[in-house]
């Protein structure tokens, strides 16, 4: 992606990071928006407005609890495409015309899991890992992550409404939040 298409998101969120009367929001959302990063990679759009809405998860939320930043950054669009979850399927409903079952995608389940909550291993409170007969103590199974995976799936775009950037590419809108279709 060229750098003018990144070039006004980045003039929008510095105007309002720097200059804004509220820094300590403005810094706790950054803070925040390192946890849950998303990157800018080929094929992502370059539309300013819903990059800002992205970050403005963070701001709103930069004093709250964390259960509700991650709870809309788990309904907004970007992390649904970049974590491909948008259009996930429950195995029920996923049968490909093999007739093999297909299992719901299991990248953002483990990411939140992994990187966003509870990380790999448990945990003593000087941070340092609990061992059991000298090794680590995991704080999730790959059958953890299997049925939190199901709990990712049915979420999709909005329809398209006239008042935001147009993305030619998507074909829904991708500044309100995803819903759950079924």
């Amino acid at each position: 992606m060229s750098t003018s298409h990144r070039h006004p998101r980045h003039t929008v969120w510095a105007h309002l990071a720097l200059g804004a009367p509220d820094q300590l929001r403005q810094r706790a959302a950054w803070a925040l928006h390192q946890i849950l990063p998303i990157a800018v990679i080929e094929g992502f759009s370059p539309e300013t407005e819903i990059w800002t809405s992205y970050y403005d998860i963070f701001v709103r939320n930069a004093f709250g609890n964390y259960r509700d930043v991650l709870r809309e950054v788990s309904y907004n669009n970007l992390m649904g495409e970049w974590l491909s979850f948008v259009g996930n399927t429950a195995v029920q409903a996923g049968i490909d015309r093999d007739g093999r079952v297909v299992y719901p995608d299991e990248n953002y389940a483990r990411e939140v899991m992994q990187l966003f909550s509870v990380g790999l291993f448990q945990l003593n409170m000087d941070g340092t890992k609990k061992l059991e007969n000298g090794e680590p103590i995991p704080t999730y199974t790959n059958d953890d992550v299997m049925s939190y995976s199901r709990a990712w799936t049915g979420f999709s775009a909005n329809i398209y409404r006239g008042n935001n950037e147009p993305d030619g590419n998507f074909g829904g809108l991708r500044n309100d939040p995803m819903w759950i279709d079924r």
